[in-house]
């Protein structure tokens, strides 16, 4: 008769260490889960607050103003994220094209050396287009597109050189 209950015993114990571990692997579940989508939500409110707008005009000539074969455009921040002064967290596609860190510039020209790009600034970003593959004599007469990307907000700029420049 004693036997029955040690075996029970047994059992019991058994299954409170069986418990235990699903328990703690539920819990660090859990836990990845909630890191996972803290993340997600600063991911998301970086990505809301970012927003920038290129007010170039492209009828008053973007390219070649300075006699580099050089493409150039004023771009405001218009969110309440600050970003990197010289333009160095702006992903650039010209014409199909990535455009490396190398072959583009930034300066603020609304805001003093060394402040970060705030809302209400605007930065000049100059693109070497000789800089770019299979292009060494500047741009070819026609329309040229500008694609910007900053934390997910994008920026489409289309202009058209014309013989002369």
């Amino acid at each position: 008769m004693a036997s029955v209950p040690v075996s029970h015993l047994i059992l019991f114990i058994a299954s409170l260490v069986i418990a235990a571990g699903v328990v703690g692997t539920i819990t660090t579940g859990v836990d990845r889960v909630s890191a996972a989508v803290d993340d997600a939500g600063l991911d998301a409110t970086e990505t809301l607050r970012t927003d920038v707008t290129i007010i170039s005009d492209a009828n008053a000539g973007v390219y070649n103003v300075s006699g580099q074969q050089n493409v150039t455009l004023l771009i405001k921040n218009t969110g309440t994220h600050r970003l990197a002064p010289d333009g160095s967290g702006l992903d650039i596609v010209f014409d199909g094209q990535y455009v490396p860190p190398s072959a583009a510039d930034g300066e603020l020209v609304s805001a003093d050396a060394g402040a970060a790009w705030s809302r209400g600034d605007v930065l000049r970003l100059t693109i070497n287009v000789n800089d770019l593959d299979d292009t060494t004599n500047g741009l070819d007469d026609g329309d040229h597109r500008v694609f910007i990307t900053v934390n997910g907000d994008e920026e489409l700029f289309q202009f058209r050189v014309e013989g002369g420049n």
